[in-house]
């Protein structure tokens, strides 16, 4: 969003089924992406309460929002987000405790 800086070297690629977060670089050789760092569903679950991450957004802090479709134990809530930071560490839950965006 108006940085000419921002560096976009990964691809974020959740994993529904398997509940982790890929990191792929793309920009070392964008003829052969490797993988930058996998977040493991365990630290997910630890650190948020959420499961089945879905969809990723790049914001303009250099954080990413990725929304989960549900919480650890496998419940349909649909109404989470978390927060990574830059080097796709686990930051916490983007809403406020209970408020839920849905």
């Amino acid at each position: 969003h108006g940085d000419a800086s921002a560096d976009r070297r990964y691809l974020v690629v959740p994993g529904l089924i398997s509940g982790r977060i890929y990191a792929i670089d793309t920009k070392t050789d964008p003829k052969a992406p490797s993988l930058y760092k996998v977040v493991e569903p365990e630290e997910i679950a630890e650190k948020t309460g959420l499961g089945f991450p879905h969809t990723s957004h790049c914001l303009a802090s250099g954080d990413m929002l990725v929304s989960c479709l549900g919480d650890r134990e496998g419940n349909a809530k649909g109404n989470g987000f978390l927060l990574l930071d830059s080097d796709f560490n686990v930051k916490g839950r983007w809403e406020k405790p209970g408020h839920s965006p849905l």
